[in-house]
């Protein structure tokens, strides 16, 4: 299961989401506006992370291991992770509850949340602003990407993105290659409050990337010019020739995306240009290529 979504054995999803139904088809739709509460029950995300000290040996003969710590599900008592005893723990449900005072007074709306590997890790996705125009009917939106884990894998950390965050694979999208604007260790307590006082650049950031995505719009790319910048991309060693990677499944996917078949291809912003090369790039890493 490349989506790496938690599944209960009664067959639910830990994800909600709102708007377009996610590729994998899974989770559980809201309307806009939905309450916390509606989220955190629909999301899976009702659930508490415990700890316990290690215990190891048989029977009577067994011992604690004062330095390690399993943390675990309050529901299906499944484990999640060995930490230190100094681990600070941050809980599913806080993270949808950072968002309450953000959706009620600064306009932001929960867009996608839900847990991975079993609730090893957990992400709440909000939009921050409506949607703009790169060209005509080419418009983009973006979002605020709150995510931690309790495995000891990853920070709590925040990001503004423009990905639509609703699988392990969009996560890594978002996450990747870019630092995250606040990053929180787990020997340090969550404090969310803290976070918000540092958002205020949330929607420069997407004003700065939808110029971006303007100028790029602006840049023509022929059919030869497109097939070199993918092959650049693909090639992963210098053994590699540029033959080869033409013949790649990728590569033809990437190209029969820019040449019209992606969403939004034939968009007049997006048909021909760079900013559609960046567009058939994304979808085939986020729906073909996962």
């Amino acid at each position: 299961m490349s989506h790496e979504l938690t599944t209960r054995k009664n067959g639910k999803t830990e994800m909600a989401y709102v708007g377009e139904t996610p590729w994998h088809g899974l989770g559980q739709r809201l309307e806009e506006g939905a309450p916390i509460e509606t989220w955190i029950e629909a999301a899976g995300m009702d659930w508490k992370v415990n700890r316990s000290r290690v215990r190891y040996g048989d029977g009577a003969a067994q011992k604690t291991w004062d330095d390690q710590h399993v943390l675990f599900r309050s529901d299906t008592k499944a484990p999640l992770g060995i930490v230190s005893p100094e681990y600070k723990t941050v809980q599913p449900r806080a993270i949808l509850e950072f968002f309450r005072d953000l959706v009620e007074a600064n306009g932001y709306q929960l867009h996608t949340a839900g847990t991975l590997f079993g609730g090893k890790r957990f992400w709440a996705l909000a939009r921050v602003c409506k949607d703009v125009s790169v060209v005509g009917d080419d418009r983009i939106g973006g979002f605020g990407l709150l995510s931690t884990s309790c495995d000891g894998t990853a920070r709590t950390e925040w990001r503004d993105t423009t990905v639509r965050v609703v699988c392990n694979n969009t996560l890594s999208m978002a996450t990747k290659g870019r630092a995250a604007a606040i990053a929180i260790s787990h020997r340090s307590e969550f404090d969310a409050e803290a976070i918000k006082q540092k958002l205020g650049l949330a929607r420069e950031h997407f004003e700065s990337f939808a110029e971006a995505a303007r100028t790029l719009a602006k840049v023509r790319m022929g059919g030869r010019r497109a097939e070199e910048f993918v092959a650049a991309l693909l090639r992963d060693t210098k053994t590699v020739t540029h033959k080869d990677i033409e013949k790649s499944d990728a590569f033809g996917k990437i190209i029969a995306l820019f040449d019209g078949s992606a969403m939004g291809g034939r968009l007049a912003g997006a048909n021909g240009t760079a900013w559609g090369l960046v567009n058939a790039v994304t979808e085939y890493v986020d729906q073909i290529g996962r």
